[in-house]
């Protein structure tokens, strides 16, 4: 069974409240397939967690610019994963087009995770691949968005956002990721975090505040830190953080959800 400990041994800077956000929402695609994707891989740490949620005949493609194949099958059986259907990939993510059939991987990748090389333009054209081959339920992780130490991480993923808005939208900042989900898929991923997400990262051990300070018509994502006594498990915008009016409800973008919004603005409720 796949716990925090056996992850824990492994070399590497996954942090555990980033191990329980990829757990919540890995859960939340239990019915949905495609492959796993990463690109920066080192000893394996992420990449384990990855391995024990792959299903059936998923692939999982692993990116690293000097891929120790024998050190990740043992991280990854170290955590009673198997270590099959692993699809090696040495050399740098640019080289990624030229090495795979990107026609017959249209939208089978279901997680896309991009930790490689760091810099601006290594991460816009890792998006502009994540593109060609995530599907509508899929998501996409960001190493170090909104780290100081790599700026380029966060501003070229907002470029990439506002360039392409019917591509990827910002689903969710926390713990030193980006999540990115299609525009399809957003609703149900919202849900599940004004809805689940609290409860599911207490599950495994992981006691959190989600935000959500502003509407839809502003920005769709929440931002996920350790909890917040004076904020609770949620909270919403600063004026009023103990009503989330866009988030506790059902059908996040459904109209009556506008219209009920709008009469508890008019209302002052």
């Amino acid at each position: 069974m796949l716990t925090w400990e056996k992850i824990d041994a492994i070399p590497g800077w996954f942090m555990f409240q980033s191990y329980c956000v990829w757990r919540a929402l890995l859960d939340q695609q239990a019915g949905t397939a495609g492959d796993l994707f990463e690109i920066g891989v080192w000893r394996g740490r992420s990449a384990s967690v990855l391995a024990s949620y792959r299903k059936g005949n998923e692939k999982l493609y692993l990116c690293d610019l000097r891929l120790d194949e024998t050190a990740v099958r043992r991280s990854i059986e170290s955590v009673g994963a198997q270590a099959t259907n692993i699809v090696p990939l040495s050399g740098p993510s640019a080289d990624l087009p030229a090495k795979l059939d990107l026609q017959a991987m249209h939208q089978s990748v279901r997680w896309f995770h991009i930790d490689g090389e760091h810099t601006g333009t290594a991460v816009y054209r890792e998006l502009e691949f994540a593109n060609r081959i995530v599907n509508t339920e899929g998501i996409v992780v960001i190493d170090d968005f909104f780290s100081p130490r790599y700026p380029a991480n966060t501003t070229e993923v907002i470029r990439f956002l506002e360039k392409n808005p019917f591509s990827f939208r910002l689903l969710a900042v926390g713990f030193n990721k980006g999540y990115l989900c299609r525009p399809e898929s957003l609703p149900r991923y919202m849900d599940f975090m004004a809805t689940g997400m609290s409860k599911t990262l207490l599950q495994y051990g992981a006691k959190t505040t989600i935000f959500k300070t502003t509407g839809p018509w502003d920005t769709d994502a929440v931002g996920i830190t350790d909890y917040v006594d004076d904020a609770g498990a949620i909270a919403g915008p600063d004026n009023e953080p103990q009503r989330w009016h866009m988030m506790r409800t059902r059908h996040v973008w459904g109209p009556m959800r506008h219209l009920q919004n709008g009469w508890r603005m008019l209302r002052g409720r």
